[in-house]
Formats: structure tokens, sequence, C-alpha cells
């Protein structure tokens, strides 16, 4: 009788519990993820995959655009108005800056307290809309090596455990994984890079030293003059002189750049014209990893030429 009893009660006991599960489920108010804001593809990607469903992760800088030539919409500052935290890489994505005047719950964010930055070889390069963003002198394009996509990820796991206490665990675990896989993709595009018969190459935009110095190239010549301007015909004269010099048969420009007047001239040079991505956002470059493993692969076939 004493077992029956015992198993009645734990019966009612667990139908208590359910019950309570239920009506809590039932009635407690929905959570909404809150929203996030970052200024170009890699940052969104690295966001998403520590932050998960808990944020809304809006891209502001659409696939494709240059960020040395973009201006937000009045469209698009009204999302960017939704975000609590605001992710950006600093210098060439200052111009979201302004938006902070209109967003006064946003805090911008920038990534780069903990970043080793490489100063341009041409102090004349300009980034951002600003005299005070084109004066400076330090190359922001510091993403395109993995390395620094792993700081970057402690540096936003930090900001978002902090902002958001309650799922702090979950941005941490998440944060690890993605680590470990992007210590395993620098690994992997280090070895890769490490069977090139020929590490020397030539790029229009001076934008690739981090990724340079992270895989083992050497760039010996940038051949744009400033964001959005083709190289003149002396640029060319030097770049012909420069890859026969160096047994280059391949230069790299970006798809954010414009090249197609250039394609004939390049031809007659003998030279191949490759696109090397810094932003990515949309197939076959969709994701963070994806972006540098593509542009290394792209280095590889243009070393099989």
């Amino acid at each position: 009788m004493k077992n029956i009893r015992r198993i009645r009660l734990l019966l009612f006991l667990a139908f208590v519990m359910t019950w309570q599960a239920l009506c809590h489920a039932a009635f407690a108010p929905e959570k909404k993820p809150f929203y996030i804001a970052a200024t170009i593809f890699p940052l969104v990607d690295i966001i998403r995959n520590i932050a998960g469903d808990e944020a809304r992760v809006i891209q502001i800088l659409p696939a494709g655009a240059s960020p040395h030539t973009f201006d937000l919409t009045p469209g698009q500052v009204r999302e960017v108005q939704k975000a609590r935290l605001i992710f950006k890489i600093g210098v060439i994505d200052d111009w979201v800056d302004g938006v902070a005047e209109s967003a006064p719950l946003a805090e911008i964010v920038s990534l780069q307290k903990h970043i080793s930055l490489k100063p341009f070889h041409d102090h004349g390069h300009a980034h951002g809309g600003t005299e005070a963003a084109q004066s400076r002198e330090f190359d922001p394009h510091y993403w395109l090596d993995a390395g620094n996509g792993i700081i970057m990820a402690r540096d936003i796991t930090a900001r978002l455990s902090s902002f958001d206490p309650v799922h702090a665990f979950f941005y941490k675990r998440n944060s690890l994984r993605y680590q470990q896989e992007l210590l395993g993709l620098d690994q992997e595009l280090k070895k890769s890079c490490a069977s090139l018969k020929n590490n020397k190459i030539i790029v229009f935009h001076d934008g690739w030293r981090y990724f340079a110095a992270a895989y083992g190239l050497d760039i010996i010549a940038t051949f744009q003059p400033a964001p959005g301007r083709e190289p003149a015909p002396r640029d060319l004269q030097k770049l012909y002189a420069q890859s026969r010099t160096y047994k280059i048969k391949a230069v790299f420009s970006e798809p954010q750049l414009p090249t197609a007047s250039l394609q004939p001239l390049l031809e007659d040079l003998g030279l191949r014209l490759f696109v090397l991505d810094p932003l990515g956002g949309a197939s076959p470059t969709d994701s963070y990893v994806k972006l540098l493993r593509r542009n290394v692969e792209t280095i590889l076939r243009a070393d099989a030429l």
C-alpha cells in the first residue's frame, strides 16, 4: 500500500509540474531578439555565428557595394536605428558614425582595438569620407587575416556577453566553436599557399597587406591611385615592367572596382585579370570562411598559369 501511495504522489507531483510549465509557456511574454547592425558582410557573418537566434543582425553595406563610395539611404538609416549595438571595422566604415546622432540608443563598437594594425605602404591612400579618416595611415582591411577574425570574434563575444549577460554562456560556447573553425581555416590556408611556385602578386587596390602577410604572399605593386579610379597609362607601363621582372602572369582586382576598360589593355600586355573579393556576401562567398578560402583558391589558380 505504501508503494502505491508513493507512486500516486509522484504521479500527482509530475502532473502539477507539467501543468505549471505549460501555463508559464502559454502566458509568459514572448522574448524578442534585439537588433545588431554591422557595416560589412564579414562582420555580419562573424556576429551571426556567435549570437545565433538571440539577435537579428542588420547588414548595412549591401553585397557588391564599395565602402569607399557608399552612402546610407534614408531607408537604411531607419533600419540601422533599430540596432542597440553597431559594430564597425574603423576608418574604412567611419561613415556609420553619423548614424549615432539619429540613433541615441545605439552604441558603436570599433573592433580594431586589439588588432596589430599595419601602415599603408602608400601614405596617400585614402579611406572614408572625412579629412580625418583620409589622413590616417593604417590599413583597415585586417579582417582578411583569419587570425584577426579570431580576435574580432573574441571582442564581439565580450561585448555581447556584457550587453546580454543572460545569454553570455550561449555566446561564449558558440564563439569557442567558431574560433576553432577559424583556427583550422587559418592553418589550411597557410598550408595551401606554401605550395605556390611564385608568391609575388600585383593588386590594383592596396587592401591586401594583412592577407599577404598571413598567407606568405609578397605584394610587389599596387596600381589604383585612389578608390574608384582606374590606373593611368603610366601605371600600366610600370605594371608591365614589374610583371616581367618578377615573371608574373596575373594581376588581381576586386568586384567592387571598375576594371572593364582595362581588360583589353591587360590582354595586350599578356596579363590575366583575376578577382579577389574582400567583402563577399553573395554566393559563392556567402560566409566569412568561404570568402577567405575562395580568395586563396583564386591565388592558386593564377599561380598555375
